[in-house]
């Protein structure tokens, strides 16, 4: 853990390839709130080994505006984005049909991401295109449109 947070927060949360299947987070005191950071977090992991072993890169003389981060990112750290938020908002929505009560820091997050996602439709289109490998490209869209209908 690395601090203490509200679950409306932003959290700081990161891992390190040395230390696989790890992850730094805040704490809320929200085992649902903590389950979005690790979902997040393990959609980097995952998108980074599936990278690896394809052995693909994504050419970074291209950018997209970021409004997670309201910069411009390259294509690498747009797609990141653009693939762990979106399964944010599946597991946020999942969690809030089936946990019978609500809560609202996961409603807000997908209130906000709904507004994100709209913002960057376009650009994860133009961007995903640089992902040469076919079914890996076709795993984001769907991950992407999917977040999107809901």
């Amino acid at each position: 853990m690395t601090g203490q947070r509200r679950p409306d927060q932003t959290l700081r949360r990161f891992t390190i390839t040395r230390l696989p299947a790890t992850v730094f987070t805040d704490h809320t005191g929200d085992a649902a709130v903590l389950g979005r950071g690790l979902v997040h977090e393990a959609a980097h992991n995952w998108l980074n080994d599936a990278l690896a072993a394809l052995q693909a890169t994504i050419p970074d003389d291209e950018t997209f505006c970021s409004p997670w981060r309201g910069t411009e990112r390259p294509a690498y750290g747009f797609l990141h984005a653009c693939f762990a938020f979106p399964l944010t908002v599946i597991y946020a929505v999942r969690i809030l049909c089936t946990s019978g009560t609500g809560h609202t820091a996961l409603a807000d997050h997908v209130r906000q991401q709904r507004t994100q996602l709209v913002a960057v439709k376009n650009d994860f289109v133009r961007a995903s295109k640089l992902i040469t490998d076919r079914v890996l490209r076709e795993q984001l869209n769907a991950v992407f449109q999917h977040a999107c209908t809901l």
